[in-house]
């Protein structure tokens, strides 16, 4: 896959595949799928990747650096989302242990 051509591009690709692979009432698959447009286009507004080109170290970035003014629970929702998206694109496995930090917890706490 090539990556995007701009974040707008980046975002709708999250969108997709996402959506492809979630079942459930609209809202929360539309919620998951605007949260992972975001996440992808804050991405490749620093590094110019999509989803496809993404590596552990945009996932740690944004998790670490661009969700930080969220709530505990908003955090959470996002890792959520990211860790949808790592297992559509089967990289869950080998990031997971890498990406540990406090939004695994609704409350924040590691």
């Amino acid at each position: 896959m090539s990556a995007p051509r701009n974040a707008d591009e980046a975002g709708r690709v999250a969108k997709r595949l996402l959506s492809r692979s979630m079942r459930g009432g609209s809202v929360t698959v539309r919620n998951e799928c605007e949260r992972a447009a975001r996440a992808a286009a804050v991405i490749w507004c620093r590094w110019q990747v999509g989803p496809w080109q993404w590596q552990q170290k945009h996932i740690r970035w944004f998790l670490e650096h661009r969700t930080t003014e969220y709530s505990a629970w908003t955090r959470y929702r996002y890792w959520l989302t990211v860790e949808r998206m790592l297992r559509v694109i089967k990289r869950y496995d080998d990031w997971a242990p890498g990406l540990k930090g406090s939004w695994l917890s609704p409350t924040g706490d590691r």
